[in-house]
């Protein structure tokens, strides 16, 4: 659920975009202590300890309440109480002078009545890298087993899995600069008994793809990054062999640091899309974002603000893709003592693309999303929460429609 001036993410648009630019300039000219300039040690840092090995684990309880439409549904509502469970670690690893790093959850999704919609689901994800001089080769893997729906766009809960192996290599080019260069191989691979609206997932979105990334870091200041990255990318369905497609990105933006009152990360770039398959789909060429930023202010006010923009593959024979656009916002108070109430908005629009072009006004789904909640901050890294949030998504498609409210209890607990 994105809690969005952010994320996993209100002030009024004019005041945001104020904090956010202001912020940036600040964080841009401004002098920082030297000491911030090192790379945190996350073996050193972590709370807890087992031998050489640092672990940070973590459990957390969230949707402990009420889903008053588990199946999206466009007029009858089911409603059940239900709650996921999700323990998660992460853990690190100095072998001389390489680093060693895991982390991984598991999500136990609990349906009183609905108990088809029960399920287990877990990710794992490993990273090694070596430090040489100026040089710091890298390697990682990933894997996904998971229910959980892909996005707004599929209502099913439809179990898929996927992988990512990337291997690379990081040079400091320069005192302040750094290069990086790595490829990169993803799969997205659909049950054989995943189906939603009479369509098999598997045989229109069961891809890989393979990608080769360019990036340059320059610190601009101990606390901010200027990031220019390329990638081309080519990406190949195995039973749809029409869909295959080839993409060119640029991107740029900022990175900020965890110390800076303004972290996250703000990128914005330009996408181009392209048929493998003769010129049978349509392209695509424009913009695209990935903006995930959090200011703290001293009088324990936070705000978030999460915009994104990219091409995703759809279901549907006829529409092969849409345009995701996206924004979030939220905004945390601290009220008295340990308590806190937060407000969160945003809205999603899917743009479909038909198999020779843009139907403007015949295929756009939007999915605005709103709620709030209170908190009570138990310990330093222990919250108790509850929120009540609403979802509602309009479509031409009578079909395609639904309103959901979901309320229950979170907790978050650190060791």
């Amino acid at each position: 659920m994105g809690m969005a001036c952010s994320r996993r993410r209100r002030l009024s648009k004019y005041s945001c975009g104020a904090l956010v630019g202001s912020q940036l300039m600040i964080m841009l000219l401004a002098p920082v202590a030297q000491a911030q300039e090192e790379e945190e040690d996350p073996v050193a840092s972590a709370p807890v300890h087992l031998g050489p090995v640092g672990l940070a684990p973590t459990i957390g309880i969230s949707n402990l309440g009420v889903d008053t439409n588990v199946f999206h549904r466009p007029s009858e509502s089911d409603s059940d109480f239900t709650a996921t469970l999700t323990p998660a670690t992460e853990a690190w690893l100095h072998t001389g002078d390489g680093l060693l790093s895991v982390n991984g959850n598991v999500e136990l999704v609990y349906f009183a009545q609905f108990k088809g919609e029960r399920s287990v689901n877990g990710f794992g994800e490993t990273r090694y890298e070596y430090r040489f001089n100026k040089l710091r080769p890298f390697a990682s893997f990933s894997a996904l087993s998971t229910r959980a729906r892909p996005g707004y766009e599929i209502d099913a809960r439809a179990r898929r899995s996927g992988n990512e192996v990337t291997a690379g290599v990081e040079l400091q080019a320069l005192s302040r600069t750094s290069v990086e260069l790595s490829a990169r191989r993803r799969t997205v691979d659909f049950a054989g008994d995943a189906v939603f609206l009479d369509t098999r997932l598997e045989e229109v979105l069961n891809r890989s793809l393979d990608g080769v990334d360019l990036a340059i870091r320059h610190r601009l200041t101990p606390l901010t990054t200027l990031l220019v990255s390329t990638s081309g990318e080519r990406e190949r369905f195995d039973l749809n062999t029409i869909r295959n497609t080839d993409s060119f990105r640029f991107t740029t933006g900022f990175e900020l640091s965890q110390f800076a009152l303004i972290r996250g990360r703000a990128l914005v770039g330009y996408r181009r899309l392209t048929s493998a398959a003769g010129g049978e789909l349509p392209g695509f060429s424009g913009m695209t974002a990935d903006i995930d930023v959090a200011y703290t202010a001293p009088t324990n006010t936070r705000v978030t603000l999460g915009v994104t923009s990219d091409v995703e593959y759809s279901f549907e024979i006829e529409y092969p893709y849409y345009v995701q656009t996206g924004w979030t916002t939220s905004v945390t108070q601290r009220v008295t003592g340990p308590w806190d109430v937060v407000l969160f908005g945003g809205r999603d629009r899917l743009g479909y693309r038909g198999e020779t072009e843009l139907l403007p006004g015949q295929r756009v789904d939007l999915v605005d999303h709103v709620g709030g909640g209170v908190g009570y901050q138990l310990g330093q890294d222990t919250r108790l929460g509850f929120n009540v949030l609403s979802y509602h998504r309009r479509s031409d498609l009578p079909s395609r429609g639904y309103s959901v409210i979901r309320s229950g209890l979170s907790v978050t607990y650190g060791f």
